[in-house]
């Protein structure tokens, strides 16, 4: 049933927002930021303040140039997040946050791929030169294009190399330490797409590898003892487990696996 219930899914949400489109109305005065090397955003909000159109440009990103109907929402007390669908979750493209120290509002865009949000500064004079037409027509027409749909949907070969370009990045820490080859495996079978959009499995499926560094690094008598651990598999299982076999680390990890890390710490310690 899930294999005709997603297809699905995605033809009613393009449908609503295709017709969300049309009946679009837009505030009278569109705000413009700008940061550092050539980065800009617009934000667009509708007339009744609940939804925006965002448009990041200036980065070497696909979502460049790209307008996007966001919704507004709250997140405590202090917080605006004007939330978009890319890669199959909702992301917080652009966010106001109060900070009563610093006198008011500030607006911080989140890149995708980074981890630290870019600080906004407003802009009057493009604020006041934009053309509100021009927005809504590039949104149309990117729209008729699917450029929005084509980023909401979740691309598990884009998610598997940049998870495994982080693993990579773990076990050449590991080696480097251990002066000893270092190489995660993972079964990505027992890896769904759900855990894929919602887990960072590089750190869970990372931590053997950053713990071998760790202690190497920190206790340089464990190296001999590493020498034997270099390949480690992982795999999602319903418990968290580890044990060495056959000069292999087998680690089973889950997603409420409480301190992965001080279990993987103490394991290798006792070995």
């Amino acid at each position: 049933m899930r294999i005709f219930l997603r297809p699905l899914a995605l033809f009613l949400a393009g449908l609503c927002a295709a017709m969300a489109a049309q009946a679009l109305e837009l505030a009278k005065y569109p705000q413009v930021f700008v940061a550092p090397q050539g980065v800009e955003v617009v934000l667009a909000p509708t007339a009744d303040g609940k939804q925006a159109l965002v448009r990041v440009s200036g980065i070497n990103d696909p979502i460049d140039q790209v307008v996007f109907l966001s919704q507004l929402e709250q997140r405590g007390s202090a917080r605006e997040v004007y939330a978009t669908t890319l890669d199959g979750r909702s992301y917080g493209l652009l966010q106001k946050q109060n900070q009563a120290y610093r006198n008011g509002d500030h607006y911080v865009v989140y890149l995708p791929g980074k981890r630290d949000g870019v600080p906004l500064a407003f802009s009057e004079e493009k604020s006041k030169a934009f053309k509100l037409a021009d927005l809504l027509a590039s949104y149309k027409g990117q729209q008729k294009q699917g450029l929005q749909d084509k980023l909401a949907r979740f691309d598990r070969n884009k998610r598997l190399a940049s998870v495994q370009t982080e693993l990579a990045k773990a076990d050449q820490d590991a080696t480097a330490a251990c002066s000893t080859p270092v190489k995660t495996n993972v079964d990505w079978a027992t890896i769904d797409d759900e855990k894929l959009q919602s887990l960072s499995i590089g750190s869970f499926c990372g931590v053997v590898a950053s713990e071998l560094e760790s202690m190497c690094r920190n206790t340089p008598a464990f190296k001999s003892t590493a020498s034997g651990l270099g390949l480690v598999q992982c795999k999602f299982a319903p418990q968290l487990k580890i044990r060495v076999e056959n000069q292999q680390v087998l680690f089973s990890t889950e997603k409420d696996a409480p301190n992965q890390e001080e279990f993987v710490r103490q394991f290798l310690r006792n070995l």
